[in-house]
Formats: structure tokens, C-alpha cells, sequence
């Protein structure tokens, strides 16, 4: 629980921040909630820093980010948005893999892109270490928050602490 401060979480937040270079940690129950809390941080962020109507978050085809109503939104396979609409706006979905494409995608109502270095229930799809390499570099010039769906990749399942290590990138929002 978030409600109680606990020695344990302090310790486990503080080697987080360490490892991963972020600024804070935040628990939550789940994957989804925690991609659900990525979410609101960068939609939270932009409207700071640049008002409404920017709050699109591109997602990955063939992702797969949660099954809360604005995660399932995320999730950039078809077969997940079957019987639930209608589903929360402000997410599009660009292709994996595919720099044109993705780059296509980072528009200017767009304040965040949100990707898994694997895509796990996409087919195992690995993320080419260049393309994830470029999309950083795009969304450091045009302060779009980058956000690692790690719930499947991280906490050592690739041999580092977190899956988009392999490429060298270092995400502004890491969910595990």
C-alpha cells in the first residue's frame, strides 16, 4: 500500500533510483496500473508544461500494455479491442519497428510513446537497437516523455536490470 511508509519500500525505492537513473519510484499493484500511472504522469506533465490538447500517447502495434480500460486502449493489437468499447481516447498506434512510421506518428498533439523493448504477447518481437536508439533522440528534441513498458522485460529477465539497456536508452518513465 502507498497509504503507509515502510523501511522496506524506502530501501527497495532508493536501489531502483540507483540502477535505473531515475528520480523516484512509485508501487503500485500491477503491470497495468503501473503503465495506467505512466500514463497519467506524462499526460500530467505536458498539460504543465504545455497546456491542454497535448495528451496523445503512441503506442506500438502489437503491444501489449494492460487490461484496465485506458491499458487495453494502449495495447496496440486488435483482438484486445474486441467487446469493450468504447475505449478512453488520446493513444495511436504506430509500427514496430518501423522508424518512418513511428516517427510519422510523433505529431504535435503527441507528449509521450510508450514501448516495450519486447514485445512479449506481440510474437516476441524484439525492438532493433537502433530504431529504439533514434525515437529517443527524436523525443529528447521535442519533449516527448519516453515511457519503458518493462513489466515483462525488466527487474533482469534480459540479463540487465532493464531490457532497454541493450540499446543503450534511457527512458524518462520505467513501469515494472
Amino acid at each position: 500500500s502507498n497509504l503507509y511508509y515502510t523501511a522496506p519500500c524506502a530501501r527497495l525505492a532508493e536501489e531502483l533510483c540507483t540502477r535505473t537513473g531515475q528520480e523516484k519510484a512509485f508501487f503500485c499493484n500491477s503491470g497495468a496500473e503501473a503503465n495506467e500511472c505512466a500514463i497519467k504522469a506524462a499526460r500530467k506533465y505536458s498539460f504543465t508544461r504545455y497546456g491542454a490538447g497535448r495528451h496523445v500517447i503512441v503506442t506500438l502495434q502489437n503491444s501489449f500494455n494492460g487490461r484496465t480500460m485506458a491499458t487495453l486502449s494502449a495495447t496496440g493489437q486488435d483482438a484486445f479491442h474486441r467487446y469493450f468499447d468504447p475505449f478512453p481516447e488520446g493513444f495511436r498506434y504506430a509500427p514496430a519497428n518501423d522508424l518512418a512510421g513511428t516517427l510519422a506518428a510523433l505529431r504535435g498533439d503527441v507528449c509521450a510513446l510508450l514501448f516495450e523493448p519486447i514485445q512479449g504477447e506481440g510474437g516476441v518481437v524484439e525492438l532493433d537497437h537502433g530504431y529504439l536508439q533514434k525515437l529517443a533522440a527524436v523525443c529528447r528534441e521535442q519533449d516527448i516523455l519516453l515511457i519503458a513498458d518493462e513489466v515483462q522485460t525488466g527487474i533482469g529477465r534480459t540479463g540487465k536490470l532493464l531490457g532497454c539497456e541493450h540499446s543503450g536508452v534511457r527512458p524518462d518513465i520505467v513501469t515494472l
